[in-house]
């Protein structure tokens, strides 16, 4: 399944995964992108930014984000 734009950002950072940039007439494809260079990118075009993401990962089984005690 294909993120797009802030989407693809947001789920970037939580995850701590890299963006990719697809290409446009002034600069080809880029991968590994950073969150402040996505999200630098996004705010002239949000639809360059994408990040590809299974589906079970995506929608899987929420996580405790308790602190056991």
């Amino acid at each position: 399944m294909r993120l797009r734009g802030f989407a693809a950002i947001e789920y970037a950072e939580k995850e701590a995964l890299k963006l990719n940039k697809k290409g446009d007439h002034v600069d080809p494809p880029v991968s590994g992108l950073s969150i402040a260079e996505a999200e630098a990118i996004a705010s002239d075009d949000p639809d360059l930014i994408w990040l590809d993401v299974e589906k079970d990962a995506y929608y899987g089984t929420p996580t405790n984000m308790e602190p056991d005690r």
